[in-house]
């Protein structure tokens, strides 16, 4: 029997980010230390199930503290030892695995590492790369429930939450705020009056901030329509993610944001009018009041980041229209590119950034690495459905469940965050989304 009420390892997962925020106050590795022995004796006390949770907690602390015995981030350091406790698992268990599921897996990382090796990049960059596809590998295969889709959610979105909260704080507290903003550039927004920081959380950037705000969203409004019951949790965490994402003044997310809207009005109304009627109601008031306290503010600023720069192509988009232009024409100039991809850390990928999904995992892994990938994301995505649906369900795209899969799509057209570290968990949040079905209702709302 799953205890379906007991998400203990939040409260953990909260004790345990108070050592990182003593390590960023003072300085003092020390801290670090008592972190992993903190988390790694939890991940090992752990149900399998459930040392999925201090991962994806952490996933928006990735890039603000570096451990400095590897000198690899947290999260890389957490994620090896997940794989190391899956693997123990898997042999004590003497776990049954998908033949399909570990042939695509064992292609997809071999193509991943052999292109980059091929290409003279970087190794241990690829190595990099299929380090958190390899998590989602083990995790698909311990999910046994829909139970878990509520869990991992709201460890997602506290995790999100908590590292906004650690940011916010840290602008009155300046050895916090001199640590994060010594790791990167702080981005501004000028006015004609005033000049504003864009909110980061502790991504450290604030697109991909915004980006796991609106993944979170989203994995919330699934989460609250297969509610049995009314809770007001998804509600308020969506209200409260939602304002520290309209401060990264990043005009994709307030593009992808009004999109969500849109969609959950429309499956809501094909679903059920009234939830749509009340739906409606609230976002009008939330904006309402939002604009009857903030307008001038938000107005001045949005207004620079569309049209301050012009109304060009360029403009609008910041610069993306040539860095698309100078991807595409790097993939096309090469065959082997466009066939096998160029690997990873190589020296154009390391001077550019595509800033779009649809042209950096191209220029990557190539059509045949990509056709890999596909195959490898359908494979979990098989034995995910097959492990946590009671009975046969069909994917639907014209769901409430597919609201993710879009935002994640919409997104990525200026970001390219099919390399960054957190895109496996985000693929894992929406394959389980998909896996939802209304029958089950009872299961997902606990």
């Amino acid at each position: 029997m799953i205890e379906k009420r007991k998400n203990y390892s939040i409260l953990l997962c909260v004790v345990s980010s108070i050592f990182v925020v003593f390590k960023m106050y003072t300085d003092n590795p020390l801290f670090l230390w008592f972190f992993i022995l903190f988390v790694m004796t939890a991940m090992l006390l752990a149900k399998q199930q459930h040392r999925l949770d201090y991962l994806l907690f952490f996933i928006s602390w990735v890039y603000v503290i570096k451990f400095e015995l590897t000198g690899h981030s947290l999260f890389v350091v957490l994620s090896f030892f997940y794989i190391v406790l899956s693997i123990g698992t898997l042999f004590l268990h003497k776990k049954r695995i998908s033949t399909q599921l570990v042939l695509t897996y064992v292609l997809f990382v071999f193509f991943a590492v052999g292109a980059t090796l091929f290409s003279s990049g970087n190794v241990i960059e690829a190595f990099g790369f299929v380090l958190n596809y390899s998590v989602i590998f083990f995790a698909v295969l311990f999910i046994d429930s829909n139970v878990y889709y509520r869990r991992y959610t709201y460890v997602y979105a506290a995790g999100l939450l908590c590292a906004a909260i650690v940011r916010w704080v840290s602008f009155s507290v300046p050895a916090i705020n001199h640590f994060i903003e010594s790791m990167t550039i702080v981005n501004t927004v000028k006015t004609t009056s005033t000049i504003n920081t864009r909110f980061t959380g502790l991504d450290l950037d604030p697109n991909y901030f915004s980006l796991q705000i609106l993944i979170a969203i989203a994995c919330l409004v699934v989460l609250y329509y297969y509610n049995n019951k009314l809770e007001v949790t998804p509600i308020v965490l969506i209200l409260i993610l939602s304002i520290f994402g309209v401060f990264t003044y990043s005009k994709m997310f307030i593009i992808t944001l009004i999109t969500l809207i849109l969609l959950t009005f429309i499956m809501f109304i094909k679903n059920n009018v009234k939830t749509a009627i009340k739906f409606a109601s609230f976002i009008v008031v939330m904006v309402s009041v939002s604009l009857f306290f903030f307008y001038e503010r938000l107005f001045e600023i949005y207004w620079v980041r569309f049209f301050g720069a012009g109304t060009s192509t360029d403009a609008i988009t910041t610069g993306r229209v040539s860095s698309w232009n100078m991807f595409a024409t790097e993939i096309l100039q090469s065959t082997k590119i466009v066939v096998f991809g160029a690997g990873f850390g190589t020296s154009f990928s390391t001077a550019k950034m595509a800033h779009t999904m649809y042209l950096s995992t191209p220029y990557y892994l190539g059509v045949l690495g990509i056709t890999l990938a596909l195959l490898y994301i359908f494979s979990l995505n098989k034995v995910l459905r097959q492990n946590s649906s009671n009975r046969k369900t069909n994917l639907q795209y014209l769901t409430i469940n597919a609201i993710p899969l879009y935002i994640m799509l919409i997104a990525n057209t200026v970001l390219d965050s099919f390399v960054m570290d957190y895109f496996p968990f985000h693929i894992l949040m929406i394959m389980f989304a998909l896996t939802l079905n209304k029958t089950q209702e009872h299961e997902v709302g606990g």
